[in-house]
């Protein structure tokens, strides 16, 4: 903490009125913390004064615990809000100079990826992981608790303080490097949480990697520890190391889809804590179910819009919307999915259209073309424009490929597919999922649904319409188009679906 934290007088604040909620729960909370050492004793103001000179604390309330009527105590770090005068101890706070390590969705498919046969995972707890790491003595004057009247000095880490993670992080940190030191790992860890991947050739026990460090007092969780498996939870995912696959537990992500139906419902108001509580879940889920990714932002300005946290807000269209799309997403997605190498697969993917001819894509060493029907009209001024037209032609793309079998790779971590489009705009909606023409929207909707029926996902990026060898063919030119590709050289076709049927001919 910096030194403008530190009092010059004594500072203490009301509690919040939630500790009236069960008064006799913070009696023995505090009787705990002071039983296990990390609580002082307590002290009236004036004589704690008198003993450590100028001390603050910060607000005490209880908060409900999820699907329990117990609570969790919490110290506001962050009160007082908009005082000029009087700064939190959290406002005092840079979480920049406490970094840490963290073993995140995207290090451990990363390390799953590299594993040999054979290997198995373990995931392991420390017991109150932050109350169990001490404060500098020189600064627990201002991490204080006042209640009934007295005083407590509080020794340890706590929830809600900005650096706690980091501080704990340090010590975390150093375990991992502890244990691959011994030969332990590789490891990956998540606050309290590791992840501990036991080799082919090892034979160390869950009982010997506690052991290692029990003796000097980290308190591993005996409750909490997940024994070796081939398949193990770990950061709310179930990781498959055999199959390289990760999937969601079905209860987790049926929970999510009904939270979504509430919010569908037509007189639904809801609270900036219940936004930003579906909005950290759809976070947390989009390492799994990236297609939902880009229909998160609308959720996260209306987060914004709260003015007082007791508010209640019918949620706009835009963020109805967009709920609806991730809603469809999640139940059309294959629940187990294959960990991804970063790197798109090139499959040799081209798609191009045209206001005044139609569609031509190519696919591999596979060509084909599509004509606007007669008195079908695309372009400025009519009810689908050339934005349209282009996603037109990433679909028509994705299912020739699909029906060529070109997304059927062996190695099912390469399942990101590479298309090229010389439209700027279309690059863009294809990558993010949305755009503003409803009618456009319409064809992402079933890009998107492909993709999450087949559990593959697109990159597309763009090339100058000079160097898009789909041009020519988008302006019906195929025989220019053929005398400058000769190794594209197969013609193919795919039944229209029904929603373009009415729009396009095939060659």
């Amino acid at each position: 903490m910096e030194s403008g934290s530190v009092p010059r007088a004594r500072i203490y604040f009301d509690n919040h009125s939630s500790s009236d909620l069960d008064p006799n729960f913070i009696d023995t909370y505090i009787a705990t913390e002071q039983a296990a050492g990390r609580y002082s004793e307590a002290f009236l103001p004036s004589d704690l004064e008198r003993i450590i000179g100028p001390f603050r604390t910060s607000p005490l309330g209880l908060v409900p615990k999820p699907g329990s009527s117990k609570f969790r105590m919490i110290q506001d770090m962050s009160h007082p809000r908009g005082d000029p005068d009087i700064l939190s101890i959290n406002a005092s706070i840079d979480a920049d100079e406490f970094p840490t390590i963290w073993g995140m969705f995207d290090s451990t498919a990363a390390l799953i990826l590299s594993l040999p046969p054979g290997c198995v995972a373990a995931t392991f707890d420390i017991t109150a992981a932050y109350r169990n790491t001490p404060i500098r003595p020189d600064q627990q004057h201002v991490l204080c608790v006042y209640w009934r009247g007295k005083v407590y000095v509080d020794r340890a880490v706590m929830f809600g303080l900005t650096s706690s993670a980091g501080v704990f992080g340090k010590v975390a940190d150093m375990l991992v490097a502890i244990y691959e030191k011994a030969s332990f790992g590789p490891i990956r860890k998540w606050v309290d949480d590791f992840f501990v991947i036991r080799l082919p050739h090892q034979s160390w026990t869950e009982q010997e990697f506690m052991s290692l460090t029990s003796y000097c007092g980290v308190p591993w969780s005996l409750e909490k520890l997940r024994p070796f498996a081939s398949v193990q939870r770990y950061i709310g995912f179930d990781w498959d190391l055999p199959g390289k696959l990760v999937s969601i537990p079905m209860d987790k992500l049926h929970s999510v889809v009904q939270r979504i139906d509430l919010w569908l419902l037509a007189a639904a108001t809801f609270s900036r804590k219940d936004t930003a509580s579906l909005h950290g879940k759809l976070v947390h889920i989009s390492s799994i179910f990236p297609l939902i990714h880009p229909f998160l932002r609308s959720l996260s300005v209306f987060e914004g819009q709260f003015r007082s946290p007791r508010a209640r807000l019918n949620p706009p269209h835009s963020v109805t919307a967009d709920l609806s799309w991730v809603r469809f997403l999640l139940r059309h997605s294959q629940n187990s999915l294959p960990l991804s190498s970063p790197e798109p697969v090139d499959i040799n993917w081209w798609g191009d259209a045209s206001t005044s001819f139609g569609v031509g894509v190519v696919v591999g060493q596979h060509w084909a073309v599509w004509k606007w029907a007669v008195g079908f009209r695309v372009g400025p001024g009519q009810g689908f424009d050339i934005g349209w037209a282009e996603a037109v032609a990433v679909e028509l793309g994705l299912r020739l490929a699909l029906h060529l079998g070109l997304t059927d790779v062996s190695d099912r971590s390469r399942n990101v597919f590479l298309v090229r489009s010389d439209n700027v705009g279309i690059v863009s909606v294809t990558n993010k999922g949305r755009s503003r023409s409803g009618e456009t929207n319409r064809i992402l909707k079933h890009v998107y649904g492909l993709q999450a029926r087949h559990g593959i996902r697109l990159h597309a990026t763009y090339v100058p319409s000079r160097e898009n060898i789909a041009d020519a063919l988008s302006r019906g030119d195929i025989t220019g188009f053929l005398r400058g590709f000769p190794s594209v050289s197969t013609k193919a076709s795919i039944r229209l679906p029904d929603h373009l049927s009415g729009h396009l001919i095939s060659l």
